[in-house]
């Protein structure tokens, strides 16, 4: 069953959740913007998941503009599908962020942390799949996410700006999950849950960026990763 909260005829196109849909576009341009400005830096291995973090959840957005403003045009199992494609998308940008922490931060035991995060996102993508909720996104967002920032914390407290920066990013984005939970809303039909979540994952994106930036200036032959 397709939800959405308003509906707008815009020359003769019929667009649901239009503030829904622009948010997934500001969220895909602060993506792809952040990848394509990391990409032209000297990166190492570690740090180049950190390209691709901002690059498939700025894609997961872009495909959520069909999921939230054209819903109209789709039926409820291409709507399913698309929508699971678009948190697939997401999960797996986290999981390259995963990746990224394993090889820098948890080297001893990459390739233990690699094939427990692979099984991770196995387990995200089947169990969204077969369930149909967002609740599993959240649990694999959290399980990926939130042991980076605790560490970055941890770093931080060392002088650390750079993953001081990228923790507060992910701290940013966390509030989300508040955000849905309450279903806070501004108004239903024009600034709702889902757009002050877009709107917050926009900002998080921003800091995280600075943050990784920022780490290639502070350790020039040692970049911070993720």
């Amino acid at each position: 069953m397709i939800h959405y909260h308003e509906e707008i005829d815009i020359a003769g196109v019929i667009v649901r959740d239009p503030v829904t849909a622009l948010t997934n576009i500001g969220i895909f341009a602060t993506g792809l913007v952040c990848y394509l400005r990391l990409r032209k830096q000297k990166l190492d291995f570690p740090n180049k998941n950190w390209i691709y973090f901002f690059l498939l959840l700025g894609i997961s957005s872009l495909v959520g503009v069909v999921v939230h403003g054209f819903s109209f045009y789709t039926t409820d199992d291409m709507h399913f599908k698309i929508w699971w494609a678009m948190g697939a998308i997401q999960g797996a940008g986290v999981t390259l962020a995963q990746f990224g922490f394993a090889s820098n931060v948890l080297s001893k035991y990459k390739m233990l942390v690699i094939s427990i995060v692979t099984l991770q996102f196995g387990a995200f993508a089947l169990g969204s799949y077969l369930i149909g909720t967002f609740a599993i996104a959240k649990w694999h967002l959290a399980l990926g996410l939130l042991p980076i920032m605790f560490y970055y914390i941890y770093v931080a407290t060392k002088g650390k700006r750079a993953e001081m920066l990228v923790a507060t990013g992910i701290g940013i984005s966390s509030l989300t999950a508040l955000v849905h939970g309450l279903k806070f809303s501004i108004s239903d039909k024009w600034f709702n849950y889902n757009d002050i979540s877009h709107c917050l994952i926009i900002a998080s994106l921003i800091v995280m960026y600075s943050g990784v930036k920022l780490g290639l200036y502070e350790k020039p032959q040692q970049q911070v990763a993720g």
